[in-house]
């Protein structure tokens, strides 16, 4: 759950500060000027919406590379709005994993062993059971980002097409809940005008309970799934010793 405590303080702390900008330009006269390039900065997504996303896209890719930088949708649902957001974070985590994954794969194998020789065998003996499942489970409850994508390619196990996809869907339902926070979130002349009152919307507090109850009802359902799987196993495994015997 480290990941995804990692991701709501950020999250909450880009909110945070979008508000107390607010609330400065709110008070303070000379602060005026941050609503100006908020505006002006909105009118340019507007009127080069393509160009905008683009740039925004490949900003993004570049971000997620460096470890440690969440936060990150919650500003982009606050500008873009929730679909264009969407398939931006999405697709540009979903690129930067891939680039770390075949990095680690193809030129950082043999140092992440020796750092992490221990913890990569336990992970192979995971990925060797149900590599897409587990990998899935990572991804949805929001394990470190970077540390997934690093470890998993240093085991050489896991195909690329299956990394490529348990992360483009493992990722999906986390990024539409915190860029749907960031939409909620007022613009800073709405927050000049209205003051901390703009910012009771029972969206944006439902989107951020769903940032802490989505990761858990997952592991929970991937918990039972697996004793469900393993009490398969084992009674298979007793059908077979009981008609061995009979043989």
């Amino acid at each position: 759950m480290q990941g995804l405590q990692r991701r709501i303080v950020a999250s909450l702390a880009v909110m945070a500060v979008i508000v107390s900008l607010g609330l400065l330009a709110q008070r303070y006269t000379p602060l005026e000027w941050l609503i100006a390039r908020e505006t002006r900065l909105r009118i340019l997504v507007l009127q080069n919406p393509m160009q905008s996303w683009l740039v925004g896209f490949l900003s993004y890719i570049c971000l997620s590379l460096i470890p440690g930088t969440s936060g990150k949708s919650v500003i982009f649902g606050w500008l873009f709005g929730f679909w264009p957001a969407v398939v931006l974070v999405d697709s540009a985590l979903t690129i930067a994993a891939l680039l770390t994954f075949v990095l680690s794969r193809l030129m950082l194998r043999e140092a992440l062993e020796h750092r992490f020789g221990r913890n990569l065998q336990n992970l192979r003996d995971k990925l060797h059971q149900n590599a897409g499942f587990y990998l899935l489970t990572l991804r949805l409850v929001h394990a470190p980002f970077s540390f997934v994508n690093y470890s998993v390619g240093a085991t050489n196990i896991v195909p690329l097409f299956t990394f490529w996809w348990t992360t483009q869907l493992g990722l999906l339902p986390g990024t539409m809940v915190f860029v749907f926070a960031g939409t909620r979130i007022p613009t800073l002349t709405v927050i000049a005008e209205n003051g901390v009152l703009s910012l009771l919307d029972v969206s944006l507090a439902a989107a951020l309970i769903a940032t802490v109850l989505l990761p858990i009802s997952v592991r929970w359902a991937a918990r039972i799934i697996q004793q469900r799987t393993a009490r398969r196993h084992a009674d298979c495994d007793s059908e077979f010793s009981e008609t061995d015997h009979g043989e």
